[in-house]
């Protein structure tokens, strides 16, 4: 029997959406993922994406930000935070002010 799939929207913010052309992208996960499993899934449905937002370790590039429900993964289990269905996913990109 095959495992079952969780599809997880991930909202983008800035520089992120201009780039994706949306607000927001799915991937599909198994159940119960971490946030290594949604970086590997989105390296896989969204390569162009995964370029920007991920290194070559399927980390985050510096100063990229995953927010999970309001809080930075830094703060929570860095990769293997795991995300509930109803988790609030957030992409930011580093933003340069003055």
């Amino acid at each position: 029997m095959p495992a079952a799939e969780d599809v997880r929207t991930v909202r983008l913010l800035a520089s992120l959406r201009s780039f994706a052309g949306t607000r927001a992208i799915t991937v599909t996960t198994g159940p119960d993922p971490t946030v290594r499993e949604l970086f590997a899934a989105l390296q896989r449905e969204h390569p162009a994406l995964a370029e920007r937002v991920l290194s070559e370790t399927g980390q985050l590039n510096p100063g990229m930000q995953l927010v999970v429900n309001g809080r930075h993964i830094d703060f929570l289990d860095g990769l293997d935070t795991a995300l509930t269905s109803e988790a609030d996913l957030v992409l930011i990109p580093p933003t340069a002010g003055g």
